[in-house]
Order: C-alpha cells, then structure tokens, then sequence
C-alpha cells in the first residue's frame, strides 16, 4: 500500500465533504474502492455503473494524466501520487 492524495471536485466533494483526502491503497481502483467503502453507496453510484465500471462522466487523472491512456484500474500508484476526481460539467 502507497500513501496517495485524492483530490474532489464538484458533487463528489460534497459527497465527502471534503476535496483533499489521503488514502493508503494501490492500484488506482484501490483506492476508489477505498474511497467507497468510507464514505458509501452516494459516492459508489457518482463513480461507478452498474457493471462496476468508472462511469464516462467522472474524469479521473493521475498526477495529471488521464487513466484512459494509462492502465485504467490497473495503474500502479507510488508514494504521493495525486488522484484527481473530476466529474464532467455540462449546461450553458
């Protein structure tokens, strides 16, 4: 396990009411999964479909990259890595 920020942005720091939390888990779907299981069935819903999958609307980043082009779920996390959770924005 690795020592890594997640930053919130939008609905999903009002979930948590918090946007910085630091978390102990790797890979990258450690630690959402983590994330879930501490603040609950609100916060696995905004980030997950029913199949269990990231939802297409959440971006998430890894120290700045997206995890689309990295290995998604699978991304390896190393001490102080930064997460970012942005759920997209729509409207005009």
């Amino acid at each position: 396990m690795v020592n890594v920020k997640v930053i919130l942005y939008g609905t999903l720091a009002s979930i948590t009411g918090k946007k910085e939390i630091e978390v102990d888990a790797s890979p990258l779907g450690g630690v959402l999964h983590a994330l879930t299981a501490e603040f609950g069935k609100d916060l696995q819903r905004r980030l997950f479909d029913d199949s269990g999958n990231p939802r297409r609307f959440v971006n998430i980043y890894v120290n700045g990259r997206d995890m689309r082009f990295l290995n998604k779920l699978e991304t390896e996390l190393k001490e102080g890595d930064v997460v970012t959770l942005m759920p997209a924005v729509s409207g005009g």
